[in-house]
């Protein structure tokens, strides 16, 4: 890929774009909904999901909720 000519985001774009479909050329599951995962079933993944009060941002089960609605 040429960046000539090409801010810093246009080549971020693009090369976010070709590792995508890299990943989907190797058979990687992209999203949460290609697992089989409904919007049904996030409370309880949440309710499962242990957090440990640790990490570089720690997470409350809402975050959690959001972060699993994100990823279908």
């Amino acid at each position: 890929m040429d960046a000539e000519g090409r801010t810093d985001a246009e080549v971020a774009d693009e090369g976010l774009r070709r590792l995508e479909s890299w990943m989907r050329d190797l058979g990687v599951t992209m999203n949460l909904r290609e697992l089989g995962v409904t919007e049904d079933m996030i409370e309880g993944i949440a309710d499962s999901t242990i957090l440990t009060g640790r990490g570089y941002r720690v997470l409350d089960r809402e975050d959690v909720v959001t972060i699993l609605k994100e990823s279908l």
